[in-house]
């Protein structure tokens, strides 16, 4: 994996790939970042599945349930419908969150299910792993692997950004 620095927290370019399933092609796509903080500082951020007042953009987040089959309904500006994210399974121990968007999907996927993984690498600083695997819905495979991508990036950014106001 090929990787660059930028700013404080080290960036690293997508791992992609692609199997063919029925008529649609099925996506896996992680992207991870090195974090200057250490992993339990990290995991106490990402792990709270109901509270993502760090990520900008949203009118609203409700919260129905705790644990896994808890669901957050993020209502994004404008006339959209919420998206409906399912926490499935959360390991504190090994660190490790699933989740999965039964309704609302804002890109062109379907059967999407995400993870997202932090791992220690020394006291101060962990790496944090942010993947999914879905079938891309009238768009290339390609272009829903960009996708993917970009949100996880994007995702990673604010939870660096949060990290460090912390």
């Amino acid at each position: 994996m090929i990787s660059r620095r930028r700013g404080r927290a080290r960036v690293s370019i997508p791992r992609f790939s692609t199997t063919l399933q029925g008529e649609n092609t099925v996506i896996d796509v992680t992207v991870q970042r090195e974090l200057p903080v250490s992993a339990d500082k990290a995991w106490a951020l990402i792990s709270d599945f109901g509270d993502i007042s760090w990520a900008p953009g949203m009118d609203k987040v409700e919260v129905t349930g705790e644990g896994p089959g808890m669901i957050r309904a993020i209502h994004m500006p404008g006339d959209t419908p919420p998206i409906e994210e399912r926490l499935e399974s959360l390991d504190h121990d090994n660190r490790v969150m699933e989740y999965t968007i039964p309704k609302g999907m804002p890109m062109p996927l379907t059967g999407y299910r995400a993870t997202a993984k932090v791992v220690p690498l020394d006291d101060d600083s962990c790496r944090v792993d942010w993947s999914c695997r879905a079938q891309e819905v009238g768009v290339s495979p390609q272009e829903a692997e960009a996708m993917a991508a970009g949100v996880y990036n994007q995702l990673l950014d604010w939870i660096a950004e949060e990290l460090d106001r912390r």
